[in-house]
């Protein structure tokens, strides 16, 4: 409930300031990791019930996209990970219901630590094919992008 209503406030915010600047303000940028193993991917089952989603979230002011997915990946599931490439740039104006926002999706590969959960979820390993149809935000074009060695650029 906690995650829900902190989602609804930013969302809230974000549109405020959208109006205050006449709509000149840039998009959130946010950022994840799709990790898969053993034909399983690494997802978050979203405390909110907004569905699964990949480890990531929105880049603080003074770090870079990169350390904002290793930072998000740790807190979300206890996992340190290594970057191995990009999956893709995610731009459509629809692709977060709460707010205008642009994510950039990595492939990642767990080095280190051990699963908890966080206030965001559980992390948990599925396969494509059971979270299909339940994701939330843009996360599936994400994991199909990634299922099929598509880089997306837009």
């Amino acid at each position: 409930m906690k995650e829900k209503i902190k989602g609804l406030l930013a969302g809230l915010i974000y549109k405020v300031i959208v109006l205050l600047t006449l709509g000149q303000i840039s998009p959130l940028l946010g950022a994840g990791a799709i990790i898969e193993q053993d034909g399983k991917i690494l997802l978050i089952d979203r405390s909110d019930g907004l569905g699964y989603t990949v480890p990531g979230g929105i880049v603080r002011s003074r770090e870079t996209v990169e350390q904002c997915v290793l930072r998000e990946v740790r807190e979300e599931t206890g996992y340190e990970i290594h970057i191995t490439g990009l999956v893709g740039v995610y731009s459509s104006p629809k692709r977060d219901p709460r707010f205008r926002a642009v994510a950039i999706a990595y492939k990642g590969s767990i080095v280190s630590g051990s699963q908890h959960g966080s206030g965001e979820g559980e992390p948990c390993w599925r396969s494509p094919e059971e979270v299909f149809g339940r994701m939330a935000f843009d996360c599936e074009t994400m994991l199909k992008d990634y299922l099929s060695g598509q880089q997306r650029l837009s």
